[in-house]
């Protein structure tokens, strides 16, 4: 079977798998193969994995990760260490214990404050995260020149084929 002879084969092969992909995407997606989901099932599964993962990992790192405490008797001790040692990323998120910065008393009511634009029941981003902290290293910026294109080797010649016999 020669070049052109087996690239014609794969074409028409592709041409009858694109065929087939449209007539099936033609009707409606299914997404309940099985049924129904049964959310209350699904929950407590979820529930059950998660309680099994933090058991897990409590007993590998001897840390109860729900209470935030050490456990005796295990491989590793743990110490506490101040939240100014530690980099900003892994510091714990404490909600509604930000300072406002220049006095300003949060707005409880609903009403839009300064970032608020006038919308309701969206949260706002804490201003303290807004706000880079010294002395942190930045990421380069990535740089946005466009790459050249790479050739692409086929293993053809493009002169005449040669014979080995």
């Amino acid at each position: 079977m020669t070049a052109q002879r087996r690239r014609q084969r794969q074409l028409q092969v592709m041409a009858m798998h694109k065929r087939i992909l449209q007539a099936l995407g033609n009707g409606p997606t299914r997404r309940n193969l099985f049924g129904p989901v049964d959310r209350e099932q699904l929950q407590l599964e979820y529930c059950n994995a998660l309680k099994k993962d933090l058991e897990e990992a409590a007993r590998r790192w001897s840390f109860d990760f729900i209470t935030e405490t050490p456990l005796e008797g295990g491989d590793f001790q743990w110490e506490g260490v101040s939240g100014v040692r530690v980099p900003v990323l892994y510091r714990t998120c404490q909600q509604g214990e930000h300072p406002r910065p220049h006095g300003k008393e949060s707005k409880s009511d609903g009403q839009a404050g300064p970032s608020g634009v006038g919308k309701e029941n969206i949260p706002r981003t804490p201003e303290r995260f807004s706000i880079v902290p010294q002395g942190i290293e930045k990421t380069p910026e990535k740089r946005t020149e466009l790459k050249r294109k790479q050739t692409n080797i086929t293993g053809e010649m493009g002169g005449a084929k040669q014979s080995h016999l």
